[in-house]
């Protein structure tokens, strides 16, 4: 239990939109880990857009599962990918429940951006901790993924998701005991549906939205010469 929080007010908040599904609503989902009325998950959440695009502060950022409601969960996997590439790499299973803790490291090596990721996972009993291969990104911008078996692959930026639909709401960032941490929900049906967001919920800690466009981060990691060839030379 993360106890009661309150919201930063920095923020830009819009008012998020929820269906029925006869499962614990989001709103009693996020008092049960926040403390009862600590969030409005109906006008507490970020902006569409805002959340689209993410980089760690620092090095590493951390991500725990705090609720997976999906009865899709058993096959359901989540990560990180390269908003411009679209490269995904899985950071939970399908057989990762809540209380699986990950990590996300984003670092720099011979003037290239690379992530690779960690995860506590139980198999047989047995915690089964260890960094997946690194992978080339196209700059120190990430964003986020859920992976379903019979509803495609939904991210955090909802221009990327075939049905148009926002799959996932962000509550944040946190403050009292836990700030700068954010919460993000998931819905895990195409065509939003049941649009009751639960399906998958995660605390993330020194990982925040990035407010540039993706590409930006480009300019920014050495390309600004190339782009300035390619101007002149047209």
């Amino acid at each position: 239990m993360l106890g009661a929080l309150g919201m930063a007010a920095a923020h830009a908040h819009a008012n998020c939109s929820f269906g029925g599904s006869g499962e614990p609503s989001l709103q009693a989902t996020m008092d049960g880990l926040l403390g009862p009325a600590s969030v409005n998950v109906v006008t507490a959440c970020l902006n569409d857009g805002s959340d689209a695009n993410w980089s760690t502060v620092g090095q590493i950022g951390t991500v725990e599962i705090s609720v997976e409601l999906a009865g899709n969960a058993a096959t359901n996997t989540f990560g990180v990918y390269d908003p411009i590439t679209r490269q995904e790499i899985r950071l939970f299973e399908g057989d990762d429940a809540a209380g699986a803790f990950g990590v996300v490291e984003i670092s720099q090596v011979n003037g290239q951006w690379r992530v690779r990721v960690k995860d506590s996972h139980q198999s047989g009993g047995i915690e089964d901790i260890k960094w997946s291969a690194a992978t080339n990104i196209s700059s120190p911008v990430i964003g986020f993924y859920l992976g379903t078996q019979s509803n495609g692959t939904f991210y955090s930026n909802t221009a990327l998701n075939t049905d148009g639909i926002d799959h996932m709401y962000t509550y944040g960032p946190l403050t009292a005991d836990f700030t700068g941490q954010y919460v993000i929900a998931w819905e895990d049906l195409r065509n939003g549906q049941d649009r009751d967001y639960q399906d998958f919920v995660a605390v993330i800690q020194d990982i925040t939205p990035v407010p540039l466009p993706a590409a930006a981060w480009l300019l920014m990691s050495g390309l600004v010469g190339l782009v300035g060839v390619s101007r002149r030379s047209a």
